[in-house]
């Protein structure tokens, strides 16, 4: 899709000419390719005639074998129920006896730039979808730290001396020594990663929307 969009606008409707869109006070008109082009070529030469010959040849092809008649009809009267426009008392599309048909309106051609696309965020100024995906990754990585490591208790059943009764023969009981108390590992600040996180990621998405646009 190109950075600009080429317009036509005639009393309260608009073609998109980019988008192949056709919009009355804003709001999108449903219309078929075929009908939309013919419309395109006839309200980019409003006020001249148009010839049967010239919308075959632009719309259908020189070597087409096809019913364009029947389907050029069928074209006009699409068109003319998109623009709520009368055969008998035409205010758009006015048909020239065994000639064509002319555009009646007035229309204004513009090109204006095309509008940037639409990224959905949370609160926090981040894409929706990476936010989530955040708070989720962020939530599994606390469940992980606060879980006992599975040797935690087997650990502290030998925490204290236990005698032994050692089957030597003078049968005095053997003391297990007390393993020496095990240094706790420095707890996490999640605090600063989460903030890293978050930093890293909107940098992202702010890099990303600028090269977009």
């Amino acid at each position: 899709m190109s950075a600009t969009h080429r317009l036509l606008k005639f009393g309260v409707f608009e073609l998109n000419l980019d988008t192949e869109e056709l919009r009355k006070f804003g709001i999108p008109i449903k219309l078929r390719p075929q009908p939309f082009r013919m419309l395109a070529l006839l309200a980019s030469h409003a006020g001249q005639v148009v010839t049967r010959e010239e919308i075959k040849e632009q719309l259908w092809g020189e070597d087409t074998y096809v019913d364009f008649e029947h389907g050029m009809n069928k074209c006009v009267k699409q068109i003319r129920t998109a623009l709520s426009d009368d055969v008998n008392k035409p205010v758009y599309i006015e048909t020239v006896p065994r000639h064509g048909y002319r555009f009646l309106a007035p229309v204004v051609s513009k090109t204006v730039l095309a509008p940037p696309p639409r990224v959905k965020e949370s609160s926090s100024g981040i894409p929706a979808d990476l936010a989530e995906m955040i708070r989720a990754r962020l939530a599994a990585r606390k469940s992980t730290a606060h879980q006992a490591p599975t040797g935690a208790v087997a650990t502290e059943t030998v925490a204290a001396g236990i005698a032994v009764p050692n089957p030597t023969p003078a049968g005095e009981p053997v003391l297990v020594p007390e393993p020496a108390a095990a240094v706790p590992a420095p707890e996490r600040d999640w605090r600063w990663i989460i903030f890293a996180t978050v930093l890293v990621v909107a940098l992202l998405a702010f890099a990303i929307y600028w090269y977009l646009r």
